[in-house]
């Protein structure tokens, strides 16, 4: 049992966001709410941010335009190499997740998110799958890269708390896990925020070193897309 996580519950619904509220819950990192409109459902926060959106007549539908830049990069990158196993450090609603298991059926998935009640809901509201070759892990992504169990041939980093990307993940030391981490030919993708400009920039800085980056803006919000293929040292 965790012991940080508070009861889950679904309220009266009520108005928030343009939408009425299916479901509402505070873990020890604050509050999530569930939001349904007539189209579509979307996942906060306690911010108007939609940090995930499920469209009920287009369920595969990834509704930002960074998801699908993700999406086909990962297309292409399977074109030409194995994609057998990919780790993804933040679930969200695990949107792009369920995609990935439609596109790849093999592929062995493991999600990271350091919220178990985001996990729940993913499940529960925006039915990311439970599958065997889609693991679910309730870990702080900085301790689970320390020791990651294998080294994997795609991974998505996609953290961020209300100020942006924390810290620890634009350091040198999880950078360099990430590298570690990534199988050769692999290819790493982390979601940056131009509206960040110091950490984005420490981020691209450090990862420019070890060459082999592309930089992909996101036209319809303020996200960048850093592209790395790992070589051989």
């Amino acid at each position: 049992m965790n012991p940080f996580k508070f009861s889950r519950q679904t309220l009266t619904p009520k108005q928030r966001y343009g939408g009425q509220v299916i479901h509402s819950e505070r873990d020890q990192f604050g509050l999530i709410q569930v939001i349904d409109s007539p189209i579509c459902r979307s996942l906060h926060f306690d911010t108007a941010v939609k940090q995930s959106r499920y469209f009920f007549h287009a369920p595969l539908t990834l509704a930002f335009e960074y998801q699908q830049v993700l999406e086909q990069q990962l297309w292409h990158h399977a074109q030409q190499r194995p994609l057998n196993s990919l780790l993804m450090l933040g679930v969200g609603g695990g949107s792009l997740a369920s995609k990935l298991h439609i596109m790849f059926p093999k592929l062995q998935m493991t999600l990271v998110d350091l919220r178990q009640s985001v996990i729940d809901i993913a499940h529960d509201f925006f039915h990311l799958p439970i599958h065997p070759h889609i693991q679910t892990l309730s870990e702080d992504a900085a301790v689970f890269m320390q020791a990651p169990p294998q080294p994997y041939d795609a991974i998505i980093v996609d953290l961020f708390d209300a100020q942006g990307m924390p810290e620890v993940f634009t350091q040198p030391a999880f950078l360099q896990q990430l590298i570690h981490a990534s199988a050769l030919p692999g290819l790493l993708l982390i979601n940056l925020w131009q509206s960040t400009p110091e950490p984005t920039l420490r981020v691209i800085q450090y990862m420019e070193t070890f060459g082999n980056i592309i930089l992909l803006p996101i036209h319809s919000s303020k996200n960048l897309i850093l592209q790395y293929r790992p070589v051989a040292q």
